[in-house]
This record gives structure tokens, C-alpha cells and sequence, in this order.
């Protein structure tokens, strides 16, 4: 087999010649390069834990500053009654979820009174509180 002789022009102008792929290997990165990525998957992290604790004290501060739900057990005359109680915000605006009545809680006392008009005080009827569930109760008497 013989070769055959690349042709050469007059003017001393060689032909193109293709160029062949040549096969790179994978560079590896450098010991910098991997401190700098480490140092930004700390700051990730970071960053991460510090917007999941501002998110979870936001959500504390909510559970806090808001009144919550309790599950009341009632009676008047041997009839004994269970209702949800919304306090309201600082004891004004408290309901009863099932009821159209006004009520006011008294603690103290273990007494809730219920009035169909809150100006005429003789529309009040007491009724003295035997059970004051928590907001555990009250979410499970949903279900």
C-alpha cells in the first residue's frame, strides 16, 4: 500500500485541512473551585435554616396574638348543652359558632351567660359551665 502524496499548488498554498474532533477528558475542579462551591452550599443551608425559623416564629406570634376556640359544656335545669366558644379579639365579638345568642364567659365564676339582646339585660339566661375543653376539643367536635 502506498500513500498517496497531498497535493501542493503552484503558489505554495497547501489545501485546507479538515480539523478532527479531538476528545477532551472531564476537567476536574480545581481545590478552589470546590472551597468556593462548599462555601455556597453552606450559605444555602443557612439561608434555608434562617428563613424556615423567621417562618415558624411568624407562625408562633399568630398562635399567640389570636384567640382561640373552646369547646364549652353547659346546663341549665338538667339540660345539658356543648358549643364551640370564640372568644373574640381582647373579649369584644365572642360567639358561640351554633347559636344566634351573645354570650359572655365568666371564668371566674364557671358561668356563661347568654342574652338575645346585649342592651336589655334581662334577655340574659345563666347557665353554669361544666366542662371547659381546649382547642383540641373544639377542632374535634368537627370531626
Amino acid at each position: 500500500m502506498s500513500k498517496t502524496p497531498n497535493k501542493q499548488s503552484l503558489l505554495g498554498k497547501a489545501p485546507a485541512r479538515k480539523k478532527t474532533a479531538q476528545k477532551r477528558k472531564p476537567q476536574r475542579p480545581s481545590p478552589s473551585e470546590l472551597n468556593s462551591s462548599a462555601k455556597n452550599d453552606i450559605s444555602q443551608k443557612t439561608t434555608q435554616k434562617k428563613g424556615l425559623f423567621i417562618s415558624l416564629a411568624v407562625v408562633a406570634v399568630i398562635i399567640l396574638a389570636f384567640p382561640k376556640p373552646t369547646l364549652l359544656t353547659y346546663k341549665k335545669l338538667g339540660m345539658v348543652s356543648e358549643s364551640v366558644y370564640w372568644p373574640g379579639f381582647f373579649g369584644k365579638g365572642a360567639t358561640l359558632i351554633d347559636s344566634n345568642l351573645h354570650p359572655t364567659y365568666d371564668s371566674s365564676r364557671e358561668s356563661l351567660y347568654l342574652c338575645s339582646d346585649l342592651q336589655k339585660p334581662q334577655s340574659c339566661q345563666k347557665y353554669q359551665v361544666i366542662a371547659d375543653n381546649g382547642l383540641f376539643s373544639a377542632i374535634g367536635s368537627y370531626f
